[in-house]
């Protein structure tokens, strides 16, 4: 009787020693530095502030990468206000992801989009177009990483449409190409298989904005068409080959006209 008392007191201590290390925070450091940056009063960090962001490190992420993967909107915001520093907001990881590729959700993206703007209002003379448009946003949008893949391609692959299609409105590329030869229409087409309403649609805003795309070949020489036709995505099919036939269409209305022009001059 002792002996079962002594073993059902056991196994409570370590059913709550187990409960506690659980809650515990597993990232002492990053609780720390995320609450030292939450508290700072808007306005330039110190630069010992600013070395230990840039030093900070878990699991390869950086506190940005940290805060875009975990979707810490306000640290993101905060980040923005006390350190305008392009290493900063530049972090990739060891596969060479930037915050854009690893945003876990529209919010989070959203407020990385905004990042830029506060950042151009904290420019310095010396600092001219550091956080330009295009330098900041744009380019970072469209940065690949180990594999190519963009972060419109990471956010396709992880099936968060809205943010894919935000960073569309934002001129990420349609036309870039993973090591593998696949573009991002091609790896939406694979998701519009079984009719994912949500994966049409965005397959639609993809032929909108970028109705070339449709000619490109992956590494196995398929167009998104031919793709679409293999995999029996019916409903992406018939949008996919709407657009190719009036791309054609235009395509040979202009060689007609251009034609007409050379010889009439």
């Amino acid at each position: 009787m002792a002996d079962t008392k002594a073993i059902f007191l056991f196994l409570s201590f370590l059913f709550l020693s187990l409960g506690a290390w659980a809650e515990a925070p597993r990232h002492p450091a990053l609780a720390g530095l995320r609450q030292e940056i939450m508290s700072m009063q808007p306005g330039p960090a110190k630069d010992e502030t600013v070395r230990r962001v840039l030093s900070y490190r878990e699991d390869d992420q950086t506190l940005l990468l940290h805060a875009s993967l975990q979707g810490d909107v306000a640290l993101i915001a905060r980040l923005a206000q006390v350190l305008p520093d392009t290493r900063v907001f530049q972090a990739k990881d060891r596969l060479k992801r930037n915050a854009f590729h690893l945003a876990a959700s529209y919010d989070t993206a959203l407020e990385l989009m905004k990042t830029y703007a506060v950042l151009r209002g904290r420019e310095t003379q010396d600092m001219s177009d550091v956080f330009d448009r295009r330098a900041f946003k744009t380019a970072l949008i469209n940065a690949g990483d180990l594999r190519s893949e963009t972060p419109l391609m990471a956010q396709v692959r992880a099936k968060r449409y809205d943010v894919a299609f935000l960073y569309l409105t934002k001129n990420a590329d349609l036309n870039r190409k993973t090591v593998a030869g696949d573009t991002v229409m091609h790896m939406l087409v694979r998701q519009c298989a079984g009719n994912n309403p949500q994966a049409l649609d965005l397959l639609q805003s993809f032929l909108n904005g970028e109705p070339y795309s449709v000619f490109l070949r992956d590494g196995k020489d398929r167009t998104p068409l031919d793709l679409a036709h293999e995999i029996r995505a019916r409903v992406a099919f018939e949008k996919i080959k709407e657009v190719q036939q009036t791309e054609q269409e235009s395509r040979a209305r202009n060689i007609r006209i251009a034609l007409r022009n050379f010889f009439t001059n």
